[in-house]
């Protein structure tokens, strides 16, 4: 009898790097470990929670899900001619336009914001008559996809990085438009300053630069046949601009290379010593959709609802265009939870880093079905329009007008997403100005389709990536369809190409396994069981990786995943802030209720 085999003990830091030592203490269980054979008859002692626990490590199929809290602010008010729209609006001059439609008079223009059913993830205006519904309406409304009319949820995960990727920010203080290419680096603007009686020289980022005093840059350019510089200090005493200026010393630099207003881009060097494997490396990371539509499955999440509640208001029959009463909703507070019914297997797929994965995304991307948005007006030049793509540092206004980044131009190419669209005719019966309108939409994507990602840093060195900008999508109205009347300043050249919009973010990682924060070091000679992803250094004649947390482990840091497990599969969750930003508003509603219109009309 014993257990002398059955029982191994490990210290913590055998097992990973930064696991503590602890004292354990062990209950020897006198279990009997030898019996006579019984034909036909043989017991064994299983260890359940050994069991279990080898099942968790060997299996690699996921099912994630999400819960969803919409944060949305309807902020553009527009006026419109199509019927069906326009009698559907949460208005805003209605006591003006009622007065002026007695009679009823089809010239005058009702103005307002399209309902919160046009941004909602499960639309519910299914019995909306002119609308949703017979007679003379929109679309014929199917239930079944009422969840797929506005928005798409995938999942998906980086698997490559695109380093031709053309980017475009401005720098706010210089307001200076700066254009480069990802595996530049990061750009900036040199601003000459004085720092405790020295003199700097000032690096302005449109970024978060990501570096820490004592380090180095790789620039560009070079003074001297000299092109990495120490980081002397960071910021310019602002709060929080130490996250997007450095300096480097100024030891009396002459000629032009370091004058106020110059432009360039610079590369993070740990260990300018050991450059070759201490400097960054810099790309948009493209992600692959692992799903399609119909895997996705969408649902109310009970009763659950955001803080913010749901503004609503009464509409009287004298106060519409249509003379029909109704209750309309500007804004909305329903959450949501989204699953999936296909199982994730994830032991084939690789990172964009060519590492075992360790995350997937929600990918959410507007369908706009209903086609108030993704259009370009008649008469309008070539162009790309459709959804648009840009990076965080492409969401402020242009400093110097107010205006959106001249980024979202329709004119440019690189703000496009490339999404292939789709379009239908209003119904015969339904025109505007007599003619018939071309409604545009984003298709389904598909298992297989790629996406651009985040601007990212990647070191060789530090074993870690770094996210730099979040990608972001932007909406827009169709000003054929929907006009919010965008402001267009004495000189400025709009060409109907860059109207406000809403922003969303379209991915939103879960954390599915982790790396260590311990970097391992090892020559493969000499080491067991050196990874495929692991660097190698040609500085330290050895490679360089982090090790793969088992499922269940935390570290002292918090790092690691502790998912439920049941019947083989894993079942990963995360709550999602979904924000729908306006790019700019043009509104500010007062609750007032208006005083009953007695005329003839009444």
């Amino acid at each position: 009898m014993g257990n002398r085999i059955d029982t191994r003990v490990i210290l913590g830091s055998l097992r990973y790097k930064s696991a503590p030592d602890t004292n354990l203490m062990f209950n020897v269980p006198l279990v009997q470990t030898a019996q006579l054979n019984v034909e036909f008859d043989r017991n064994i002692d299983v260890n359940l929670e050994q069991v279990f626990d080898d099942e968790r490590q060997k299996s690699d199929i996921f099912r994630p899900t999400c819960k969803f809290s919409i944060l949305f602010s309807n902020s553009y008010t527009g006026s419109t001619n199509y019927v069906p729209l326009e009698n559907n609006l949460y208005y805003v001059n209605e006591i003006v336009a009622a007065r002026l439609n007695c009679p009823i008079n089809p010239l005058i223009m009702w103005s307002g914001f399209p309902q919160y059913h046009e941004f909602d993830f499960i639309r519910s205006d299914y019995n909306v008559s002119g609308y949703t519904q017979l007679p003379n309406n929109h679309i014929d409304f199917v239930s079944k996809s009422a969840s797929t009319y506005n928005w798409n949820h995938f999942i998906s995960y980086p698997f490559e990085n695109v380093y031709n990727q053309q980017l475009e920010a401005i720098e706010k203080k210089t307001t200076q438009t700066l254009i480069w290419t990802a595996s530049a680096g990061i750009p900036f603007v040199i601003e000459n300053d004085e720092n405790n009686g020295q003199n700097i020289v000032g690096f302005r980022c449109p970024v978060k630069h990501g570096l820490s005093a004592g380090e180095s840059v790789k620039l560009n350019f070079s003074y001297n046949n000299i092109d990495t510089f120490e980081v002397y200090s960071l910021g310019d005493g602002f709060d929080g601009s130490d996250l997007y200026i450095f300096n480097i010393f100024n030891v009396g630099f002459t000629g032009l290379t370091f004058d106020d207003g110059v432009e360039g881009t610079f590369k993070r060097v740990v260990n300018p010593d050991d450059a070759a494997d201490t400097t960054s490396s810099y790309y948009v990371r493209k992600h692959k959709i692992l799903t399609n539509v119909d895997d996705a499955v969408l649902v109310n999440a009970g009763f659950d609802q955001n803080i913010f509640g749901i503004k609503k208001k009464y509409e009287s029959s004298g106060y519409t265009p249509n003379r029909i009463a109704r209750v309309s909703i500007k804004e909305g507070s329903q959450n949501y939870t989204l699953s999936f019914s296909k199982d994730i297997k994830i032991n084939p797929l690789l990172d964009n880093l060519q590492r075992p994965i360790t995350e997937l995304f929600f990918t959410t991307i507007w369908k706009g079905y209903f086609g108030l948005t993704l259009g370009r007006p008649k008469g309008a030049g070539l162009g790309f329009y459709g959804l648009k793509k840009g990076y965080e540092f492409n969401l402020p206004l242009d400093p110097t007008d107010k205006l959106p980044s001249f980024w979202w131009r329709d004119s440019n190419s690189n703000s496009n997403t490339n999404f292939p669209l789709g379009t239908y005719q209003t119904p015969l019966g339904v025109k505007l100005n007599g003619q018939k309108i071309d409604f545009t939409y984003v298709l389904p994507l598909k298992e297989g389709d790629t996406l651009d990602g985040d601007f990212c840093e990647w070191n060789n060195f530090e074993q870690t990536e770094r996210v730099i900008s979040t990608l972001y999508h932007k909406i827009t109205y169709n000003p054929e369809v929907f006009n919010i009347g965008t402001p267009k300043p004495a000189g400025v050249n709009m060409s109907k190409g860059n109207p406000y919009g809403y922003y969303y973010q379209p991915h939103h990682g879960l954390s599915i396994r982790a790396f260590s924060t311990y970097i391992e070091e090892g020559n493969k000679k000499n080491v067991v069981d050196v990874p495929n992803y692991a660097y190698f250094s040609s500085s330290k004649d050895s490679f360089l990786w982090k090790d793969l947390y088992t499922y269940g482990y935390i570290d002292s840091d918090n790092i690691g995943v502790n998912y439920p497990f049941l019947n083989g599969v894993h079942y990963p969750n995360n709550t999602i802030i979904f924000r729908i930003i306006p790019e700019g508003t043009n509104y500010s509603e007062q609750n007032i209720t208006a005083e009953p219109i007695i005329d003839d009309c009444e």
